[in-house]
């Protein structure tokens, strides 16, 4: 089996035929459909059976809730394809997604392989695109610096790639994706193609827009503090990669704190606001905007700091947490 597309669905009742539609129409064929209904609650398991009924090329697994991260280590496990194409229940995948990345991936020798993707609204409306990078040292670097990426729905990876460097990882309740990009980073080519493969649905309930997203950063921050210790080349273990979740538990607290302290956590609120705000096309009417909403000069500087270099913060939570392990070393 050279593709296995991977869906992974809770409660998507809603806009779940978009998403298997857009799997099932597209023009490469070798692929097989596996879709995960973790534990929906809502008509979702109904519609996928009836499409189950329909087309052998899905594999309908119905499970009890394991949340998105064990989900998707669980549709690793049991995957045939040499390649996974992941897509979101609420996302749809355009025609000649797959045929494009499978081509490229192969040609090029990519162990991970995005594509261009843009954002609509409930009424089908286009919100935003933005162009992704095409190359592995262009993409490692906005990896790092948690500039423009692309979407989770548009991966495109080798199976065994992420299998030999432990997968999605179990602590990571969320930015789980970024985790694995930056460890797949490592040690193979990643990639991204021109073609315009995914459209992303913007709308309230999506993860990225639960309690302003602040959660997720601080996982995207614990997740690129670990990346840059590997980097180190240091004797200190993967704070990522712990004995027990009370050591990531206490690692997540140490980062939300340091975030708290620099003042990020509020910026984070003020960016998500600003961004859901209803966008004007008059340069200065956005100026005033920024100035209503970052309503302070600290705020504002963090963000020409983040417009200009990305995350810069993880690189000062870093430092902070190695001292703080060595002092503990001291005393113990």
């Amino acid at each position: 089996m050279k593709i296995s597309v991977l869906l992974c669905v809770f409660n998507g009742e809603k806009w779940i035929k978009d998403s298997v539609n857009s799997i099932l129409n597209q023009t490469f064929q070798e692929f097989e459909f596996l879709i995960i209904n973790d534990g929906s609650t809502d008509n979702t398991r109904e519609i996928l059976e009836i499409y189950e009924n329909q087309y052998s090329k899905i594999r309908l697994i119905n499970q009890e809730n394991m949340g998105l991260t064990a989900c998707l280590n669980y549709g690793l496990k049991i995957a045939k394809g040499k390649w996974i194409a992941r897509i979101d229940s609420d996302d749809i995948a355009l025609p000649q997604r797959l045929e494009k990345q499978y081509i490229y991936a192969e040609r090029t020798n990519s162990s991970l392989v995005g594509c261009q993707a843009k954002f609509f609204s409930d009424n089908n409306h286009i919100v935003s695109t933005y162009k992704v990078p095409n190359e592995h040292r262009k993409l490692v670097n906005n990896l790092v610096h948690q500039k423009i990426f692309f979407a989770h729905s548009s991966a495109f990876f080798k199976k065994e790639s992420a299998l030999k460097v432990g997968n999605y990882r179990k602590v990571m309740k969320k930015s789980q994706d970024y985790d694995l990009w930056l460890r797949i980073s490592e040690k193979g080519k990643i990639s991204c193609i021109n073609y315009f493969g995914v459209l992303i649905r913007v709308h309230k309930d999506r993860i990225s827009s639960k309690d302003c997203g602040i959660n997720q950063r601080i996982y995207a921050h614990c997740a690129n503090i670990s990346y840059l210790i590997r980097q180190e080349k240091i004797s200190i273990s993967d704070p990522c990669n712990p004995k027990n979740e009370k050591e990531m538990e206490n690692f997540k607290k140490f980062v939300s704190n340091e975030l708290i302290k620099h003042s990020f956590l509020d910026f984070y609120v003020k960016l998500f606001n600003y961004k859901n705000e209803p966008s004007s096309k008059f340069f200065l009417q956005k100026f005033f905007k920024i100035f209503q909403i970052f309503n302070n000069l600290e705020l504002i500087m963090i963000l020409i700091r983040w417009v200009i270099f990305g995350d810069y913060i993880s690189q000062i939570i870093k430092k902070n947490w190695l001292l703080n392990n060595n002092k503990a070393k001291e005393i113990v």
